[in-house]
């Protein structure tokens, strides 16, 4: 989708942090790459569409400072012998606990591969490479989180005219009100109503309930706009 009110040339996004590369195809499985964050962003490198559902779903949590993808970690196998193994994702959260997590279909978590992932995880939590390791399948997925997540994900191109008709109809609220109020007080019809969400993306607003966003979704604000 084109935006006429960008005046600026386009930004490229920020390179990849991997530590390793993921293939840019492949005949057995999905490959791909996110822009995640502000701005231009930062390119992330998926191997899996698990691993842009869940790494939507990470960006998408309040406790999420920081994610990057594909962060290698040393272990020894039980002869000693030495072996990189790459995490998934490595989510930095805002209270400064370091979370490693994997990412793997439940037909994939074989009893040899969860006793390897034990040891990995072991040793990872004794070096302080990470406070905690977490695997996650396509049973971890919140169908609600999920649409949610790649809603907020949708939304990340800024529109400086409706954010700031958005953010002068938040100012004005008082309590609890509905997407849908907060659209036809800021006046910018649909684009309005994306600039709404990307107040719920930057957790300025919050909804009260665990629903998919809709205009009759409740919202109070968490933060001054």
């Amino acid at each position: 989708m084109s935006y006429p009110f960008q005046q600026e040339g386009i930004r490229l996004p920020e390179p990849s942090l991997a530590n390793r590369d993921v293939a840019a195809a492949s005949k057995g499985h999905f490959t791909g790459h996110a822009v995640l964050g502000d701005g231009p962003g930062r390119i992330v490198q998926l191997e899996s569409h698990h691993e842009l559902q869940f790494c939507l779903c990470l960006a998408a949590r309040p406790e999420t400072g920081e994610i990057y993808e594909q962060v290698s970690f040393e272990w020894h196998d039980a002869d000693g012998e030495l072996h990189p193994h790459y995490f998934d994702f490595v989510v930095v959260q805002t209270d400064g606990a370091v979370i490693a997590y994997s990412v793997r279909p439940t037909y994939g978590v074989s009893d040899e591969f969860f006793e390897e992932m034990c040891r990995i995880s072991d040793q990872a939590r004794k070096a302080g490479f990470v406070a905690d390791v977490r695997l996650l399948t396509e049973e971890d997925l919140d169908p609600v989180e999920l649409f949610n997540a790649e809603l907020l994900h949708s939304v990340r191109e800024e529109d400086p005219e409706a954010d700031e008709a958005a953010r002068k109809a938040v100012r004005g609220m008082q309590g609890i009100e509905t997407l849908e109020v907060l659209r036809d007080r800021a006046g910018c019809g649909a684009m309005g109503f994306r600039a709404l969400i990307r107040l719920i993306r930057s957790r300025h607003l919050q909804l009260v309930s665990h629903e998919r966003i809709s205009p009759k979704s409740q919202v109070f604000k968490r933060e001054q706009v």
